[in-house]
């Protein structure tokens, strides 16, 4: 029997999450970005996400290099300071990735927040 989608979205139950967000480290630092629309500095990011600064380095890269997390590089005096945000490209792709969630998982959408 085909699986539908339990909402009009259109999307085929049987396509893959996208892989650039759907992983345990870039959900995490996600969804820590989204909770913070100013952006989260390398440091903060690493302790909101319980993440090694090469793992973390590794993963805002390829959100980088794909369009979803903007990086900048600065000093605050002499010290180096990385700040990481989401794009607003990043932001829509991260929404539509929790609506297909709420899709595919019975009974997400209907919790009350």
């Amino acid at each position: 029997m085909a699986r539908t989608p339990s909402s009009g979205s259109g999307r085929d139950a049987q396509a893959p999450l996208p892989p650039l967000i759907h992983g345990r480290a870039r959900l995490l630092i996600l969804s820590s970005l989204m909770r913070w629309p100013a952006g989260r500095t390398f440091t903060q990011l690493r302790a909101d996400a319980g993440l090694t600064d090469g793992t973390l380095s590794v993963h805002l890269s390829k959100l980088a290099d794909g369009g979803m997390v903007e990086i900048r590089k600065d000093f605050e005096g002499r010290k180096p300071r990385t700040l990481a945000r989401m794009t607003a490209d990043g932001k829509r792709r991260f929404a539509r990735y929790v609506e297909e969630l709420r899709d595919l998982v019975p009974g997400l959408g209907d919790q009350a927040g």
